[in-house]
């Protein structure tokens, strides 16, 4: 159990290492309007992370305990849905354009939870992808415990690791590395996100 959670916990930091619009919201907001609205987006996205997790799990909930033909197929969408997208990020051969840093302007606390709450709730990707890890969870029965710990890890995890990127990217030098090394953390991620799709994959095709 432990191992699985391991597997899940690495594999959404990975993600939030992996630049995504996110990352560029944070940025912006960071370099123009100050800390305290960077702050702000980076709170309204982890709720906005922690709401999906919950609408996630209530669908879940909705399905049956074990087994069923609707189970099995949504656990083969998903896990074909993490192997493509992980297929997507080992293929990658992008370049990260980072902006140079601006004369930041007045921004607020609350108005910039207001625009990281919006931007993450609209992102169709969110709710598939943690459907896709809580589903590993669940096909592993993990307990209900275990799951709102896994909740609170992620959610805690996306809020101050937004908060602390807002801060390294002040920071020329750890501009430079991620510049560097943004196609290993694509081929991270993509490893990882393969890993798990094959787990949903072949733990449906055990059922069926």
């Amino acid at each position: 159990m432990l191992a699985l959670f391991l597997l899940v916990a690495s594999t959404h930091f990975a993600a939030l290492l992996s630049p995504g619009p996110d990352f560029f919201l944070l940025l912006r907001a960071g370099l123009v309007k100050g800390l305290r609205h960077a702050d702000g987006v980076a709170a309204g996205i982890a709720l906005a992370n922690l709401l999906c997790m919950l609408l996630v799990l209530l669908a879940l909930s909705l399905l049956p305990a074990t087994g069923g033909v609707g189970w099995q197929l949504l656990q083969l969408a998903g896990g074909a849905w993490f192997v493509w997208i992980g297929a997507q990020a080992l293929l990658a051969r992008r370049e990260l354009a980072l902006p140079e840093a601006e004369a930041c302007g007045h921004g607020s606390w609350r108005r910039g939870f207001s625009e990281g709450l919006l931007a993450s709730s609209l992102n169709p990707k969110l709710p598939i992808f943690y459907a896709g890890l809580f589903g590993v969870l669940r096909n592993a029965t993990m307990p209900g415990w275990g799951l709102a710990l896994s909740m609170a890890w992620m959610t805690a995890v996306v809020l101050f690791w937004d908060m602390a990127l807002v801060r390294l990217l002040g920071h020329p030098r750890w501009r430079g590395w991620l510049q560097a090394r943004v196609r290993l953390l694509d081929r991270l991620c993509g490893a990882l996100l393969l890993a798990l799709g094959g787990w949903l994959a072949l733990g449906a095709l055990n059922d069926l």
